[in-house]
């Protein structure tokens, strides 16, 4: 089995006209990207994780029952309809993956369907669906990959696990993940173009927090959407509070997916852009990832947040992208390379 390591991948050239790191984090999310007529024939159902909540699951199935499963979880405000979601659920399901994607808690229209919020260390929406994936379909190998604040929760979700992973857990992947939330919200605090982008979070929160005063207003009263002005303000007032955090500070701390990389014992890949104006990884990041030989992170000088829309498609011997989206293609080639050393078979090989 070659080391994670010295896998060789495809380099990453950006768009010509997307090497400003803002230019591509809006492409990113405003390009239009392909999407076949899979979405009309998905199926949706509701996943119990407790007494008080359930979260909504998209599905896409093979006709193989034991076909490989793709968990995706989407990022902060984000849901299953999410572009990267949709975009990277097409490609997997074309390569012979059967796909989940999850909406957590309060995203994708399940506000109503549980009492809680959600943050950046809540492993039980996730750790529900990797169970529900295991009792349902047992001979299916399962792939996690996160997206910005839903890496950091399938991070913590395989630090929870440590050394005793699920037998059928192939391994994971996060593209733009925070992994220390404290120079995270810093960063977006700083800067003209990054408090716009926090506008657009927060306008979430507050449609969010609207639809929780109507439906449980013992919990959030009727002006719960009002009195914060950015991130911190908000996880001091709601976040921390509500998951037994003392305060922002403490939230940012604990909550940091640094802290618990060492604990991971899955194959991971990290995808990430220095110019990622939102999530800076600083020394301590960096350390964590150096320290834990399961962890290969594919750090490209350009790419924005969750964006990375290529110059051209990468083509390899091994591999040849389907379109431009350079890190939705390597999340695939790098499950697709772990199916095939652990059962020595690709989930379809006419697709490539």
């Amino acid at each position: 089995m070659q080391s994670i390591r010295t896998r060789p991948f495809a380099p990453f050239y950006p768009h010509g006209l997307l090497r400003d790191k803002h230019m591509m984090t809006i492409a990113g999310s405003k390009l239009p990207r392909p999407v076949g007529p899979f979405l009309d024939l998905s199926e949706d159902f509701w996943l119990p994780v407790d007494d008080h909540t359930s979260v909504r699951v998209e599905t896409h199935w093979q006709r193989d029952f034991d076909a490989p499963v793709l968990i995706l979880v989407h990022g902060l405000s984000g849901s299953a309809r999410s572009p990267y979601m949709v975009s990277t659920a097409q490609k997997a399901v074309a390569l012979g993956w059967s796909v989940l994607r999850l909406n957590t808690r309060n995203c994708g229209g399940t506000e109503r369907a549980t009492p809680t919020l959600y943050n950046a260390a809540l492993t039980e929406d996730l750790e529900a669906l990797v169970a529900w994936v295991g009792r349902h379909h047992p001979h299916s190998q399962v792939a996690i990959s996160g997206f910005s604040l839903g890496g950091s929760i399938a991070l913590h979700t395989a630090a929870k696990w440590g050394s005793s992973p699920p037998d059928n857990l192939l391994g994971l992947v996060t593209v733009s993940t925070p992994l220390n939330l404290v120079n995270t919200c810093r960063a977006m605090h700083t800067g003209v173009m990054n408090r716009f982008y926090m506008k657009i979070f927060l306008d979430g929160f507050v449609k969010a927090l609207r639809n929780k005063a109507d439906q449980f207003p013992e919990l959030y009263p009727y002006d719960a959407p009002k009195g914060y002005k950015d991130f911190y303000t908000f996880d001091d007032m709601w976040t921390a509070p509500s998951f037994g955090y003392s305060g922002a500070n403490d939230y940012y701390n604990r909550a940091s997916a640094f802290r618990v990389l060492h604990k991971v014992a899955t194959p991971m890949l990290l995808i990430h852009a220095a110019d990622d104006p939102l999530v800076p990884y600083n020394k301590l990041s960096m350390q964590a990832i150096e320290a834990n030989p399961h962890t290969r992170l594919l750090m490209t000088t350009y790419g924005g947040h969750c964006a990375f829309f290529a110059k051209d498609l990468a083509i390899t011997p091994q591999w040849r992208d389907r379109d431009r989206w350079w890190a939705e293609n390597r999340l695939l080639e790098f499950f697709t390379g772990l199916l095939k050393e652990k059962t020595g078979a690709l989930p379809n090989l006419g697709a490539f």
